[in-house]
Formats: C-alpha cells, sequence, structure tokens
C-alpha cells in the first residue's frame, strides 16, 4: 500500500457535491461504511485509500473506464455486476450510461483477520484481487440485503449488518483475494457454559437493538468463529436464534396482554411493526394478529368446556 492514503469516512472531492442517498454512518453500526449514490458526476477522481472497497453497480448497464497510467480498461457493466478496489489504489473513473451505485469500505485488518481466523492462511499481503464489472452470485444479494436493511423502516438491526458483513467477508476471501487459503478450519461447537451466558444475554436483552461484538463479548471467544461454533451448537445463525427467541416472547404479550400489536413489536426489539408481522409469520406460518384471535378463542372456549363440565360434576354428586 502506498503513503498518503485516505480514509473513505472523509468526503472524496469529486462527493463533496453529492451527499449520499443512503449511508450505514446513520445507523450507529460500526462493523463498516456503506454508502449509495446516485447523479454524481460522470468522471470521478479516485485518491488511494486506506480501506478496500467494494462498488454495487446499480441503475441499469453503463461503461465503465478505469484509468491509472496508459489507455486503462473500459467494461461493460451489467446492473448488479461489482467493482473491487484494493487499498492503496488510485485511479480516473468514467461511466457513460446511468450513475447509481454503493459502495463498501472494509479495512484491511478486517479482510486479513477473516482470512487468518476463518480460513487459516498467512494474512500478510492479503488483498482484493481487483476486478470491473464482475458477478458474484453470493455477493451481490449480501450487499442488497445490507442496503435494504439500513434503508428500513425504524432502526436497523447491528446483529442483522454485522452478520452479513461476515458472510461477505469470508466470501470476498474465498473468491476474490491474492493469497489461496491453504484449508478451512473445522468449526467447534462453544463449550457449554460459553453458549449458556450468550443464550441468557439474548434473553435478558430481547428488546435492545443487539451487535455481534456483544455476543462475542458473552462468549468471550473469537469473533470470527463465534458465528460458525454457534451455528453449530444451536443449528441456526446467531440472527436467526434472536429472531426466533423475540417471536416466542411476543407470543407470551399476545396471549397474556391487551397491548397492541406495536406495543408488542417494540417491547420486543423489532424495529417495526411491519417487520414484526411478515417474520412472526415466517416463523408460525400466521400473522401475530391472526395468532392471537385463534389462540385466545381456542383458550376460551377451553374454559367454557371446563366450566360446563365442572357443573355437569357438581349436578351428578347433588343427585
Amino acid at each position: 500500500m502506498i503513503n498518503e492514503t485516505l480514509t473513505p469516512a472523509l468526503e472524496w472531492p469529486w462527493a463533496m457535491t453529492a451527499t449520499p442517498l443512503v449511508s450505514s454512518e446513520a445507523t450507529g453500526w460500526q462493523g463498516a461504511l456503506l454508502r449509495c449514490w446516485s447523479g454524481t458526476s460522470a468522471v470521478m477522481v479516485q485518491p488511494p485509500l486506506d480501506h478496500h472497497y467494494v462498488a454495487l453497480h446499480l441503475g441499469g448497464p453503463k461503461r465503465v473506464t478505469r484509468k491509472l497510467d496508459g489507455p486503462g480498461i473500459s467494461e461493460q457493466v451489467a446492473n448488479g455486476s461489482l467493482t473491487l478496489v484494493p487499498a492503496g489504489t488510485a485511479y480516473l473513473w468514467r461511466t457513460e450510461g446511468p450513475i447509481s451505485f454503493a459502495h463498501i469500505y472494509i479495512e484491511p485488518r478486517h479482510l486479513e483477520a477473516v482470512v487468518t481466523q476463518e480460513l487459516d492462511a498467512e494474512a500478510q499481503g492479503a488483498s482484493l484481487i481487483e476486478g470491473v464489472g464482475s458477478r458474484d452470485p453470493v455477493l451481490e444479494p449480501l450487499l442488497g440485503m445490507m442496503i435494504a436493511e439500513i434503508r428500513s423502516a425504524g432502526r436497523a438491526s447491528k446483529l442483522r449488518l454485522d452478520s452479513l458483513l461476515e458472510s461477505l467477508c469470508i466470501r470476498l476471501v474465498q473468491k476474490h483475494v491474492s493469497i489461496s487459503p491453504r484449508r478451512i478450519s473445522n468449526a467447534v461447537a462453544l463449550a457449554s457454559h460459553r453458549l449458556r451466558r450468550v443464550l441468557d444475554f439474548i434473553d435478558a436483552n430481547l428488546g435492545c437493538d443487539i451487535a455481534l461484538s456483544d455476543l462475542v463479548a458473552a462468549a468471550g471467544t473469537s469473533q470470527f468463529h463465534f458465528s460458525r461454533a454457534f451455528h453449530a451448537a444451536t443449528g441456526c445463525s446467531p440472527y436467526r436464534y434472536l429472531i426466533r427467541r423475540r417471536i416466542a416472547h411476543a407470543k407470551v404479550f399476545l396471549l397474556t396482554s391487551g397491548d397492541s400489536l406495536e406495543t408488542v413489536s417494540s417491547t420486543c426489539g423489532f424495529n417495526s411493526k411491519h417487520q414484526f408481522a411478515v417474520m412472526f409469520k415466517q416463523e408460525g406460518g400466521v400473522g401475530p394478529k391472526r395468532f392471537r384471535m385463534v389462540h385466545r378463542t381456542s383458550r376460551n372456549q377451553g374454559n367454557e368446556g371446563a366450566m360446563e363440565k365442572g357443573g355437569s360434576l357438581a349436578n351428578t354428586c347433588l343427585r
């Protein structure tokens, strides 16, 4: 990496006249920096950055030209394709076509940690392999889900963003870094006492915005081993487990209180009533409103049946 690199958290000269349409900075999430732009200048002067970055091309097909010294390269780029830029490089970019894109900036040390801990390879010198208009059926939807989470109404889930970032970095290391991993380490389940601390922490903080780092701290283990170890121990990802516990908690509220769906969703940590309804139905097959109505009706009928049976027995004893 060359000297005099800049951090992407500072606006580039070309971007000062265009405010990002979406930015992860607004969520308070610290895992990475994700921004979306539209309608910026067709010519972009990119200084050398101290982060790797991946660009997701949006808005439709276009021609992208990248130039440093010499003639440069020019590629026809499909909508949804990716451009990978390693830290320390500087380019002049020109776009012919609709200008809409997202950038995710990743610290080199973060990627190196994945190489070392997740894929058991030497991290020194690990870097992204440059590419313009690349296709990756795993990375593209991961970035789309991250953007959707940041755009979602209410607060974005830090744990979901952490989990998506981890999956994204693992995919980058597997397919788009200059060092080939020696082998993939075997997943090892969390020790029972560590797992219990994590599960207790989740249950005690269902209404809070839990980050992956919170669970790692509760477990007292490595962040990059944690998700695979948690999955090996529970059969699901930390985020999916959290959602299931929130839904289980919500069911108790739905059956034992008269609180509105908005109150129940907020109490149980969901971003919005809509997210609550969607995830509740995904897990149980029916929405929360229907669940409350069906189970309360069933319970009331059971109580009435018990009262009739009790009355009948009483009458029998009196005869």
